[in-house]
């Protein structure tokens, strides 16, 4: 009888001791976000938001903010983000490993010159992953977003039907290499950019994936000031992998893209491209090459095409951004804005 008491007593205590775990937890959840916040407000934010929410005992321990708004008037920009529903959520048992994700729409504002911009993103779900160090500092992220639209107020809306981004410290160079970069990936699919119809290619792109290294620290974003002190110390962007299926061309590559003074993209890609003859043709039905001389380019290609394992044939031409336009070669194919 008396094994059966004790027995009873441990798992009250076992109870009661994951029941203060519990709430150990969310307070200390709750606690970080409010940590955050006043380090944003020393620094000239503006964050407002419905009280803080827990929920989901026993299991896991969620944290809700609705109606969350995050400005910064001290920035020549002024932006504004407001959220209708933010939740965070961690499990007891593994506590820097957080899972989050948005309800609702989220919209930006800002100014660019003397216009007032925003941008209305929604998404039928929005996920996220994030880990942390002892230190609290960030280590990993991913985040994956489904039937996607962003309608910003300067142009035709955009939609995809999946967004992911993956982002973590990338591998060092050595065992004496104190260099520490980032790893980030980014695949879109099945992204339509509206108002492109007549650019050659068309306005239906099937994939975009990206798998590259930010060489570098960028301390803030958005700031105009920190990916200038980026710049000036060399960071650039190692490109490992790209892969772009757009209508009726495949272009893979690899190479650095940096930024110029201007604060434009700036750099090259060394790429393999499939379908050539598919986007020559599309280029000289757009009016972007003459006919005469799309023959004559059509007929060097030819003499320069490889086929790949599959029995494709593809032809090996640089992709460039310089002095803010993007080039395929020697030929033109669209503007960059700087990002500022």
């Amino acid at each position: 009888m008396r094994g059966l008491y004790l027995g009873i007593i441990a798992l009250l205590l076992v109870i009661g001791g994951y029941v203060f775990w519990w709430f150990h937890v969310a307070d200390t959840m709750v606690n970080l976000a409010e940590n955050w916040k006043q380090q944003r407000l020393a620094e000239g934010y503006e964050i407002s938001h419905k009280p803080f929410v827990t929920s989901g005992f026993p299991y896991r321990v969620r944290i809700t903010a609705e109606e969350l708004s995050l400005s910064n008037p001290t920035h020549y920009q002024k932006p504004d983000i407001k959220i209708d529903t933010l939740w965070a959520v961690a499990q007891p048992w593994q506590v820097n490993h957080i899972i989050f994700g948005v309800e609702g729409s989220m919209v930006g504002t800002w100014i660019d010159g003397e216009e007032l911009r925003n941008l209305e993103f929604l998404a039928e779900t929005a996920l996220g992953s994030a880990t942390f160090n002892l230190q609290g500092r960030m280590q990993t992220l991913a985040l994956d977003l489904a039937h996607v639209i962003a309608t910003p107020s300067w142009r035709p809306l955009l939609t995809a039907d999946r967004l992911q981004i993956h982002g973590r410290p990338a591998p060092a160079a050595n065992e004496n290499s104190t260099k520490i970069g980032q790893q980030i990936a980014v695949r879109i699919d099945g992204m339509i950019v509206e108002g492109m119809d007549n650019f050659p290619l068309g306005n239906s792109i099937q994939q975009i994936a990206i798998s590259s290294i930010l060489e570098g620290t960028i301390e803030k974003l958005p700031s105009e000031a920190s990916l200038t002190k980026w710049r000036e110390e060399g960071g650039f962007i190692d490109i490992k992998a790209l892969d772009i299926q757009w209508g009726q061309g495949i272009v893979r590559g690899n190479g650095r893209v940096a930024l110029d003074e201007a604060d434009r993209p700036t750099g090259m890609l060394q790429t393999q491209i499939l379908g050539y003859e598919n986007i020559l043709e599309a280029l000289t039905t757009t009016g972007k090459i003459d006919p005469n001389a799309a023959r004559m380019i059509g007929f060097a290609l030819s003499q320069l095409s490889t086929k790949d394992a599959q029995g494709r044939n593809f032809i090996k031409m640089p992709l460039s951004a310089q002095q803010g336009g993007v080039y395929l070669g020697p030929i033109y194919l669209a503007p960059v804005a700087p990002l500022f």
